[in-house]
């Protein structure tokens, strides 16, 4: 099997951080995950059906993340490639639109409330968070772990849902956050329930942006696949932040149109391997309990916590 990096029209955003696997030494300094890993964006294409002006808008919302709330049209020409005019121009019709709002005491823009209006729609008309929550929270409770829900987009896991169970939570998980594909039990998960045309697609996508580092990465997602097809669930410790372990299962939602996962996460140095093998087991459990509610009523919005 071929898995030299394919011609991509994709840039990558950013870059990221290498992370062994396993707890970490008490010596080691603590190395942030970065946020801004498999984040892709597109400001051009030659297909005529491209409108290469929307998608340079959409790149610079794209470009805001969690560890990057401010920023100015230096910044962003630097993040998406694009020309400082070209830059002003969408900035000052995105602030007139409401998705932008300029900090005139930092010369900075930041997101505003309009972005919130673009996912409601999403968030809110599907039954998937509706029905898992509960069953989420009581997992979360009983495991006294963080317990999500996660959707696969790109390169990337976007959390649909939340239940922290740690007794001293310090998470940042919350509905929209987003992890990188590759270095998450989640994003992993996800990764072995694709047919593996679909999976050997991604993968050359994935050996575009990583390059250097895929024969690596290659090996520790097929021994992901590999875990997935033997026992239901794939284990990740440290892949992504060191000090947290977590275990995942896969769950294909909405006839195959939505590649989901749950996720059971804590803190490394109280999950030995038997737990998350427990809880992945339970995650199984939960993900079967979950698909038998959606199919025995009919979907609902998600109206939020109760």
């Amino acid at each position: 099997m071929d898995h030299a990096p394919a011609s991509l029209d994709w840039q990558p955003f950013g870059h990221f951080t290498r992370h062994s696997v396993g707890r970490p030494s008490r010596k080691d300094k603590p190395i942030l995950p970065d946020y801004s890993e498999g984040i892709q964006i597109k400001t051009e294409d030659d297909d005529p059906r491209f409108n290469n002006a929307l998608a340079r808008g959409l790149a610079i919302l794209r470009s805001f993340q969690l560890d990057q709330q401010l920023l100015g049209n230096v910044e962003l020409a630097e993040l998406t490639g694009l020309p400082k005019s070209t830059i002003s121009r969408l900035t000052f019709t995105l602030t007139q639109l409401g998705y932008l709002h300029y900090r005139e005491e930092l010369g900075k823009y930041e997101l505003a409330a309009g972005v919130v209006s673009l996912a409601y729609p999403y968030i809110a008309n599907m039954a998937l968070p509706a029905v898992a929550r509960p069953l989420m929270e009581q997992l979360a409770e009983r495991t006294r772990t963080n317990v999500g829900l996660g959707v696969r987009e790109g390169m990337s896991i976007l959390y649909l849902e939340y239940a922290l169970g740690e007794p001293n939570p310090n998470r940042r998980q919350r509905v929209g956050f987003r992890v990188p594909l590759v270095r998450t039990a989640m994003g992993r998960a996800c990764i072995a329930a694709m047919q593996p045309s679909a999976r050997q697609r991604l993968y050359e996508e994935l050996s575009g942006y990583y390059r250097k580092d895929w024969p690596s990465l290659y090996g520790e997602l097929e021994d992901a696949v590999e875990q997935v097809e033997r026992r239901g669930f794939c284990i990740a410790a440290g892949t992504f932040q060191r000090s947290t372990h977590s275990v995942a299962v896969p769950f294909i939602h909405a006839d195959g149109r939505m590649l989901c996962a749950f996720n059971s996460q804590g803190a490394a140095h109280l999950l030995s391997t038997a737990v998350m093998e427990r809880n992945g087991r339970r995650l199984i459990e939960l993900a079967a309990e979950v698909r038998q509610q959606l199919a025995a009523q009919p979907p609902t919005p998600s109206l939020g916590r109760r």
